[in-house]
């Protein structure tokens, strides 16, 4: 075969190209020879083909893009980023929990150790232990209420959440706010109970105690309105079970205030009542969203997060609360507050019943909940696409022909939906 550079151009067109050039200055970059790219001057623009592409062989100045490296983010940033792990993390990793678990122990640390102490415990040291404690367990317990807000805030729905859990988590945490309320601030409900326990029984209803109870009442009224918002008891009504329970707790407690009224009882039973309504809703509020688990086969739509959370602040609060009574010498504490030692030993049996159905029995279902991004079941994330699957694009493309009459119904692809 003959050498292309010696035949792409007749002779007669190397000599008008030639001409050209002598006649002005305005053609002096054109080529000697196209296919070489080469002027008077130097190297020209590199010559593109059809495709316009360059092909191998083809001179070229134009270097090759690389990818584009993000710069690492400032350590305030990612320092911040860890402490608010437990509010935007959805994945439940170890290393996450970790990490969250530790920022949150350094902030419960900080909020003890500036706070006031318990004055009546005998040991200096062991005032500030109980009061990181209180407050590392008064965070956890606080923000679990977050994750699940937020979660429901960025799906636009409350699906996965038991409607049965939240309104009686408000019917519950209404009966702790008045208990310690009550009891810190009531200078005749810490008389009676000095009455009955003795003169040297302490009050162990901390300030912590009061702030939490009164906090998670709030944000459990928050949760019920997303639940309203969002039309979550047109898809699923309240239970008649549940509606039953609420109607006889507050029959119960009008008759408790009449009696109390009549002097037959005592504001300090009463009280004790709501304490042990306290108990029994937090006995039963976990109940429906584990059948719901169950049914659902997933837990999907319910924040793992609230769960580690709910399982820390309740192991810190009894830890906290023999802790105390040691260091009193005196175990009253426990046994005239029954409401704060049972909540905890309560909420850390249905943790681990959330933890079992969440990484042994559903665990395909971790990751990200906010159509962004998830997990595959092994526990890798996987990012799902941001920008719209190419469906839409192929069924309008296959609309576009047929009303074209290229291709009949027949002959028409199938597209199936991803």
């Amino acid at each position: 075969p003959k050498c292309p550079h010696s035949s792409a151009f007749p002779d007669e067109t190397r000599g008008n190209m030639s001409a050209r050039r002598r006649k002005g200055g305005q053609h002096a970059a054109v080529d000697d020879d196209p296919l070489l790219g080469t002027t008077e001057s130097g190297p020209a623009t590199p010559l593109l083909a059809a495709d316009g592409e360059h092909h191998d062989g083809e001179p070229s100045d134009v270097s090759p893009s690389l990818p584009e490296m993000s710069p690492p983010r400032p350590l305030l940033y990612r320092v911040a980023s860890s402490f608010a792990i437990p509010l935007t993390d959805q994945t439940g990793s170890p290393s996450k929990i970790f990490i969250g678990l530790f920022c949150l122990g350094i902030v419960g640390s900080f909020i003890g150790s500036i706070m006031p102490k318990d004055q009546s415990l005998p040991t200096p040291l062991y005032r500030l232990i109980s009061s990181i404690i209180g407050y590392t367990y008064f965070c956890a317990w606080s923000i679990s209420f977050y994750p699940q807000m937020i979660l429901n805030f960025k799906r636009k729905s409350t699906a996965g959440l038991s409607n049965e859990f939240s309104i009686l988590n408000v019917a519950g945490f209404a009966c702790y706010a008045i208990y310690t309320l009550c009891f810190y601030f009531s200078p005749e409900i810490q008389r009676q109970y000095k009455e009955r326990n003795g003169a040297d029984a302490e009050i162990t209803v901390q300030s912590n105690d009061v702030a939490f109870a009164v906090h998670a009442f709030v944000l459990c009224c928050v949760q019920l309105s997303q639940i309203i918002w969002y039309r979550g008891f047109d898809a699923n009504p309240l239970a008649m079970s549940v509606k039953i329970g609420l109607a006889t707790l507050l029959v119960v407690c009008m008759v408790f205030s009449a009696l109390v009224m009549e002097h037959l009882s005592s504001w300090l039973d009463f009280l004790y009542m709501l304490s042990l309504v306290k108990v029994i809703i937090s006995l039963v509020k976990y109940i429906p969203q584990v059948i719901l688990n169950y049914r659902r086969q997933s837990t999907l739509g319910w924040n793992i997060w609230n769960i580690v959370l709910d399982c820390t602040g309740g192991t810190l609060s009894i830890g906290q609360q023999i802790g105390d009574s040691v260091d009193l010498h005196d175990f009253s504490g426990i046994t005239g507050n029954p409401a704060k030692f049972a909540l905890g030993f309560v909420s850390i049996f249905f943790d681990l019943i959330f933890f079992l159905q969440h990484y042994v029995l559903y665990p395909d279902d971790h990751g990200d909940m906010n159509s962004s991004s998830g997990h595959s079941g092994g526990g890798e994330e996987v990012d799902l696409p941001s920008e719209p699957l190419l469906n839409d694009e192929l069924n309008n493309e296959e609309s576009d022909l047929r009303r074209k009459g290229e291709i009949s119904s027949e002959e028409a692809p199938t597209v199936v939906e991803v």
